[in-house]
């Protein structure tokens, strides 16, 4: 549902586009199917990291067979896919790359750290290009602006995330920043993706993308960001990581609502 509102976001920033009830049916059928199926697929792969870091997701605890969680990831991949083709060629395509993308992190990028990082950060911020996409048929400049600031943003996350997660991360021979380097490099590698978004805030509004109105909103987001790397960097460690880790999605969500509030205004 989250991917789903962040295509919605995508749409309403797009002009003055008013999508249709079958437009929205759709667009909600291949947020929610592709979403499903690539998070089933995680579970899927990581079914022996995750007897460590989670014993209680439904795999590693015996509540879902590893074929039954297969099986359904194919289904809902079959409706996100099919729902996207129906919306039009174009959305296809994206909708297919960035599936792609997130069922090769499953499979094997993951193991690569930080490229799988990478990939992780396009698959979500393809939701917002997807709006785009179904709006107009094109990417909008500010759409791809705030894509970029969000694709920074989420990697910092995910080397962030890295910190909590070491030890599972080593049953999978995982290369994460934290793993390879140590949780004081990953701790670095993170603040510093999250002060080159800071850094790049203000880009939208110089560029004439979005009103004055953006600037206060993000400056909330900013200072949030600002105070986890100042944590992070003092107190580089797995319990600090994880909890920076989940400020950061209140942060995102902070620039998110600057984003929206300042484009359509």
């Amino acid at each position: 549902m989250m991917m789903f509102f962040a295509v919605i976001v995508g749409m309403v920033v797009s002009d003055s586009y008013v999508p249709s009830p079958e437009t929205i049916i759709l667009t909600l059928a291949t947020s929610y199917g592709l979403t499903s199926s690539s998070m089933i697929l995680n579970d899927y792969f990581d079914r022996e990291v995750d007897a460590v870091n989670n014993p209680s997701r439904p795999i590693p605890s015996g509540l879902v067979s590893p074929s039954s969680a297969l099986t359904l990831s194919f289904i809902t991949a079959g409706l996100g896919l099919s729902s996207a083709l129906l919306t039009s060629l174009p959305c296809f395509t994206l909708a297919l790359t960035a599936y792609s993308v997130a069922a090769a992190y499953n499979w094997r990028l993951k193991k690569t750290g930080f490229l799988g990082n990478m990939a992780v950060s396009f698959t979500v911020v393809a939701p917002f290009l997807y709006g785009s996409l179904v709006a107009g048929g094109q990417i909008l400049g500010r759409v791809a602006v705030f894509a970029l600031l969000a694709f920074l943003a989420n990697t910092g996350r995910e080397v962030v995330k890295g910190m909590s997660d070491v030890a599972g991360d080593a049953k999978r021979d995982v290369r994460t920043v934290a793993r390879v380097y140590g949780v004081e490099k990953a701790a670095l590698v993170g603040s510093a993706l999250y002060m080159a978004a800071v850094a790049l805030s203000p880009l939208p509004y110089l560029l004439n993308l979005v009103s004055p109105l953006y600037l206060l909103v993000v400056a909330a987001a900013d200072a949030g960001f600002i105070y986890s790397s100042i944590k992070l960097i003092k107190s580089p460690s797995a319990e600090q990581g994880r909890r920076q880790k989940n400020l950061t999605l209140l942060w995102m969500f902070l620039a998110l609502v600057a984003f929206l509030t300042g484009s359509v205004a």
